[in-house]
């Protein structure tokens, strides 16, 4: 039977099959949707008439291969993309070398010249706020009341000198404020500068971090509250 739909143009199933294989093996491990569109024509000028291919199975085909070309496209869309973000945060952090950024962290470093950062009381407020500098031994070196109600955030700076006005070794020191909050004495949170030192620049997978005098560990971008200049 074979010959006689050779006779004809026409051919059986193997043929047929043996016919997509070729078409396939022509192009690369992966084919596109032009490609399936070739296979696909090929499969139709050599069906068998009398068993000819499921429509539907044909469509469905060709949907599941849209759908992956689909995807393979955004994802390339998307790895462009993160090496687009990962570029420009490079460059905006390597501008935050040597500049004092706001921290949420009640520890910064002195290095001779003091502390600086802000005392945050919300929207409630406090008054009667006193401000407290403790070294890496839990010593207070430094303490200071403001009298007056307060409320958001508010400024505070230490020269770095104790009360006596002897100058504090270089070193990391805590800061921390109490105050009175809605007629009762309370812990005010606070935050503190400090100044980066260097850059370590990230990638596609891995953010980048900025190194921060005096601090062993690294922070990413998002921890920076405010930027303050060198």
């Amino acid at each position: 039977m074979s010959s006689v739909y050779s006779d004809i143009g026409l051919s059986t199933t193997e043929s047929r099959q043996t016919a997509v294989q070729q078409a396939a093996k022509t192009g690369s491990s992966k084919i596109s949707q032009e490609d399936f569109l070739k296979m696909l024509t090929t499969e139709l000028s050599y069906q068998d008439p009398t068993n000819p291919s499921d429509n539907n199975q044909m469509v469905a085909q060709l949907s599941q291969l849209s759908m992956v070309d689909g995807i393979n496209s955004l994802n390339s869309t998307v790895t462009d993309l993160q090496g687009s973000v990962a570029s420009g945060e490079s460059l905006m952090a390597s501008s935050l070398v040597g500049q004092n950024v706001l921290l949420q962290t009640p520890i910064a470093y002195n290095n001779g010249t003091g502390i600086a950062g802000e005392i945050t009381t919300g929207d409630t407020g406090a008054s009667d706020i006193t401000v407290m500098v403790t070294d890496s031994s839990g010593q207070v070196v430094y303490q200071q009341s403001v009298e007056g109600s307060y409320a958001g955030d508010v400024p505070f700076a230490w020269d770095g000198t104790d009360n006596n006005g002897t100058q504090c070794p270089a070193g990391n020191y805590t800061v921390s404020a109490v105050g009175m909050v809605n007629g009762e004495s309370q812990s005010i949170p606070t935050n503190t500068y400090g100044r980066v030192s260097s850059v370590v620049l990230g990638n596609g997978t891995e953010e980048t971090r900025l190194n921060i005098l005096g601090r062993d560990d690294t922070i990413g971008l998002a921890d920076i509250l405010q930027v303050a200049g060198g």
